[in-house]
């Protein structure tokens, strides 16, 4: 039995489709070729003097994650360190665990914010604003409580910051994933928002492209004056990419490595909060316009997708006795599909972490809680309206407000400048 053109122009266009994915092979493999990465054989800080480096921890009823990110930062081997601990409005035992700290090192300090948080800001931007007149470093460090570094972390991004002349240097860590959720989904929206910034374009000085992860993001402190500190990014949910646009518009260098061996972060520890976490961060990071975002359903439906479709066809068509060569020919095309896409899929999680790798079988249903997350950002792009860790945000805010001094913090002085 031949083949009809119909037929025929099926086939063709999903040859095409599945050709597609040998290609993502050579570019993935030209993508981790040009990458930075940073691991314990990374050269440790080896200038003669260490300029002072505060670490600024934002803290918002974080008592199940601080413990661990103070332990780490405390521990580490840079020899010119203080910390800041920021409580901001915590209901939990934050404040407790940040007291105790303090009392337990003197370079570790609080600061708590009471006030209500004031229209035009998000919560961390408000808190790490009100927090960086506090601090006496030459070096901001801004940590997400969630993370975890290893001792000789800071030294080996001090010295990373230092060769590659970078007024802010920004890791990508291990996403630690614990639960089944978190080790489907986690690997493949972290997929999602890196294709829209490669590192090693936003890493390219000559480029306009620029990309920061505030979950570990050392910045000098004249670059983070200069680019207008974190009130002139006060309403954005990925403020650290909004701030790497400002530093590199500066002429100054921006970098971004690789580093799961030397620092870990565990986001989201449930599939709601990882739906709602991650549509927040992707509206953002798309500058809150629907059209990135639409493009990043599209994608994966016609390249991915597609070969679920075909193979549940194919074997549908042979079972109620449709042998003809069609099904065949489709039957083939779909296996190949697949193993071409987890192949590809599984050194995309491996990247992320060994541990998560095995999980890229599970890529149809990543899929679909993704089209769940992109499609929340696109209502958020209808409404312009978030809400998060119990917080509910509108439009952005106009211009800010002429006097910078921080208000409705209570803690120490800050250093005179």
């Amino acid at each position: 039995m031949n083949l009809t053109s119909t037929e025929q122009t099926i086939l063709w266009i999903y040859a095409a489709i599945v050709a597609a994915w040998p290609v993502r092979h050579v570019v993935i493999t030209l993508f981790f070729r040009w990458l930075d990465v940073l691991d314990l054989n990374s050269p440790r800080y080896g200038a003669d003097t260490s300029p002072r480096v505060t670490a600024v921890i934002p803290a918002k009823d974080e008592e199940e994650a601080l413990p661990a990110c103070l332990a780490s930062v405390r521990a580490q081997t840079y020899p010119n360190l203080e910390i800041l601990i920021v409580d901001d409005r915590s209901t939990d035992a934050t404040a407790q665990i940040a007291r105790e700290a303090a009392e337990a090192d003197p370079r570790v300090r609080v600061l708590t914010i009471a006030d209500d948080l004031p229209p035009g800001w998000t919560g961390k931007t408000h808190a790490l604003h009100l927090a960086a007149p506090q601090t006496n470093g030459q070096w901001l460090w801004f940590l997400d409580a969630d993370t975890r570094h290893h001792p000789d972390c800071l030294s080996i991004v001090m010295e990373y910051a230092r060769t590659q002349d970078a007024a802010l240097a920004s890791l990508l860590p291990e996403m630690r994933c614990e639960s089944f959720w978190e080790k489907v989904v986690t690997p493949l929206a972290g997929i999602v928002l890196m294709r829209t910034y490669p590192t090693f374009t936003a890493n390219n000085d000559r480029k306009k492209l620029a990309f920061a992860n505030g979950q570990f993001l050392l910045i000098e402190r004249s670059a983070y004056e200069a680019a207008g500190g974190h009130e002139a990014v006060r309403d954005r949910f990925v403020e650290d990419i909004a701030l790497a646009r400002r530093v590199k518009a500066l002429g100054r260098s921006v970098k971004t490595a690789v580093a799961p061996e030397i620092s870990s972060t565990r986001m989201y520890t449930s599939l709601s909060t990882l739906i709602r976490g991650w549509s927040r961060i992707l509206y953002d990071a798309h500058d809150r316009r629907p059209l990135p975002l639409i493009g990043k359903i599209l994608e994966p439906l016609i390249f991915s997708q597609t070969g679920d479709v075909a193979l549940i066809a194919s074997l549908v068509m042979l079972a109620i006795g449709q042998a003809g060569p069609f099904a065949w020919w489709l039957l083939g095309l779909s296996v190949v599909h697949q193993v071409l896409k987890q192949s590809v899929l599984y050194r995309m999680y491996r990247l992320n972490s060994p541990k998560t790798a095995g999980y890229a079988m599970y890529y149809s249903l990543a899929g679909l809680v993704s089209d769940v997350i992109i499609a929340r950002s696109l209502w958020m792009c209808v409404t312009g309206r978030v809400t998060w860790r119990g917080t509910s945000y509108g439009a952005p805010a106009a211009a800010p407000p002429a006097d910078r001094t921080p208000e409705g913090a209570v803690g120490p002085p800050g250093p005179t400048r």
